[in-house]
């Protein structure tokens, strides 16, 4: 690899850090169409970067959060061993698909993220229907109390919420099913390596009463373990470059550390609007390169 290569992947990293965690989605979801299609490398190859990038953000925002009490450990425990299951399956799906087929499922899931960001209203959340007291942006959860029988007291939560100075308690409900969608999520990030928490947070939040913050953290930790399944079929695989990927995570955790600097000056519907366009150019680049098109 040329110092000019380097740089250049570098530099990539480092912008797609910034926008992931301004938007707080996966850096994977801008890396992947940056280095295939910006720089040229193989999607097999972005994929994989993607998937190790994911693990490194994960592990490093899951750490802060586990001591802050906002990760439910039992109920990511729960989660991750379906999760992880099908990243395995997703690794072996994506490594065996051309690279047409690869970029054309990322562009649609660029399509539909950039749809979810423009229709989605923002700051809902969901406030568990045991009655625990939540901050302003936490709105009662559909079906609250009418839906005790599907709770887990197993994994009952409870975090200290900042915003409205109290502690938040929970009672997740109807786990079957959300782990049932959590091997979804597996198989999604497996085969495109992107982290999987624009399936896993609406899952815990809106199926099983999960309030947002938690859920966000929660998945976060699902997430390190996720990739990191999704990353070893990659690498036994061969598609796991070594020098790419360092410098894929470095620039990823120092754009990352920009972002969160840059996303308090900036209001939340202009940053949705900014990124919904950003991903419907990427899912068009990647449309392009499936068929061939000129874009």
């Amino acid at each position: 690899m040329t110092s000019g290569s380097a740089l250049a992947v570098a530099a990539t990293a480092v912008f797609a850090g910034v926008l992931g965690s301004m938007l707080g989605l996966g850096g994977g979801f801008v890396i992947v169409p940056l280095l295939s299609i910006a720089l040229g490398l193989p999607i097999h190859v972005a994929v994989g970067t993607g998937l190790i990038a994911v693990v490194a953000n994960a592990l490093s925002a899951s750490a802060v959060q586990v001591a802050s009490g906002a990760v439910n450990l039992r109920l990511a425990l729960a989660l991750s061993t379906v999760t992880t299951a099908g990243a395995l399956v997703g690794g072996l799906v994506g490594t065996s698909l051309s690279g047409s087929w690869l970029f054309g499922l990322f562009g649609a899931l660029l399509a539909a993220i950039s749809v979810l960001m423009l229709v989605r209203p923002e700051g809902v959340a969901v406030v568990p229907p045991s009655g625990g007291r939540a901050g302003p942006d936490e709105p009662p959860a559909p079906g609250g109390p009418a839906s005790v029988e599907h709770r887990d007291s197993g994994m009952a939560g409870r975090f200290f919420d900042s915003v409205s100075g109290s502690v938040v308690s929970y009672q997740p409900r109807r786990v079957g099913t959300g782990t049932a969608l959590s091997f979804v999520a597996g198989v999604v990030s497996g085969t495109l390596g992107v982290g999987g928490g624009i399936i896993q947070v609406p899952v815990m939040n809106l199926m099983l009463g999960v309030p947002m913050k938690a859920a966000t953290a929660t998945s976060s930790y699902i997430i390190s373990l996720t990739a990191m399944a999704g990353a070893v079929v990659y690498m036994a695989r061969g598609f796991i470059n070594p020098m790419i990927t360092a410098l894929t995570v470095i620039g990823v955790y120092v754009g990352a550390r920009a972002g969160t600097r840059f996303v308090e000056r900036l209001p939340s519907s202009f940053l949705r609007r900014a990124f919904s366009v950003i991903l419907i150019y990427m899912a068009s680049r990647m449309f392009g390169a499936a068929f061939n098109l000129p874009v």
